[in-house]
Order: C-alpha cells, then structure tokens, then sequence
C-alpha cells in the first residue's frame, strides 16, 4: 500500500473522521465513538433505527450523505464500529461508498514506534507514538492535532493502523491502540 491508498481508507464521520477495514463479508467504518452524534441504547435487543445514524458517512472534504448503523461502541474506550443500514433502500450507499474506498489493515501497535497522521490539508505526517498500558500517547507531531482528526487512523511506515486519534490539541494526544 502507498500513501495515496492509505488516504483513499479514511472517510468522513460527522465533523471527524474513520476508516475503512474488509470484514469477512463486508466492510467496516472504524471512528472514534465521540464522533457519532449520539451513542445507541446499552441493549442489545435495540432496533436497528436506535443505532443508525442519517448522513454520517461520506469522503473527506465532503458533505457526509450515507446512513450507516453502529454496529459496536465503546464509550470509554472512544471507539465505534459502523456498518451497513439493515434499510435496503440506504445498503447501496453505504457499499458504494466503502467500495470505492481502500482498506486498511489493523496490527498490534509496538511499545514505541514512528507513525504517520493525515492533516486536515491531505498531507502525511510524522509522529511518534508510545504505548503506556492500553493507550497510545502521540508525541514528537510534525502538526498539530485538532478535534477534526478525531477518528482518524494512527498509521505506521507501512500503512497498517495501529490506532485512532480520540482527540486533539496542541500537545501530546492520548489515543486508543488496536491489537
């Protein structure tokens, strides 16, 4: 994977961001949980209406228009999964749009390693990313990470995520690994 393939993953979540993971049979949107507008109903008997999410999804610079239901949500953990509307009428939008999307694959995040960010201006670069117990914490950034990444993968040299960016400011960020 290259880095221009890496961006086509990454979509837009509301007023952050996700990305685009291959399931088994379909595939997955991964964002950090905050960036939903609403968190569904602790209950796994809920409907799918209390989980799906109008015009959330879309490409990066663009008004999100896809219906997409949450799937799974972690609220301490920041982190949420959304997949297709059980709606056919709202299916073909939503595998259109991550069809057209690259995939990324997630691997275990090392103790400390270089990474890489995309900006709000689709540029790559640089951070390095330590592993404390469960978080990553995101230092040494070439920018500076606003609340708009949030969502956003935490990639390394070869384009693999190993977390997402849960919030932003001018210091270190504090994120969550996968793996």
């Amino acid at each position: 994977m290259t880095g221009d393939e890496a961006k086509r993953a990454i979509l837009a979540v509301g007023d952050g961001r996700g990305f685009v993971v291959q399931g088994a049979h379909e595939r997955f949107v991964i964002t950090a949980a905050h960036c939903l507008p609403f968190l569904p109903p602790c209950a796994s008997n809920s409907f799918a209406e209390q989980r799906t999410y109008k015009a959330l999804l879309g490409s990066v610079g663009t008004e999100p228009t896809v219906w997409a239901e949450c799937l799974f949500a972690d609220p301490v953990g920041d982190i949420a999964v959304l997949g297709p509307s059980e709606r056919p009428d709202l299916f073909s939008a939503y595998e259109e749009l991550t069809g057209a999307a690259a995939t990324l694959s997630i691997v275990e995040s090392p103790s400390e390693t270089p990474a890489k960010l995309l900006s709000l201006d689709d540029h790559w670069f640089d951070c390095r990313v330590r592993r404390y117990g469960g978080p990553l914490w995101i230092s040494d950034a070439a920018k500076s990470i606003c609340s708009r990444l949030s969502g956003s993968p935490i990639l390394t040299d070869d384009w693999c995520a190993i977390g997402i960016i849960c919030s932003g400011s001018d210091v270190t960020i504090r994120s969550r690994p996968r793996g």
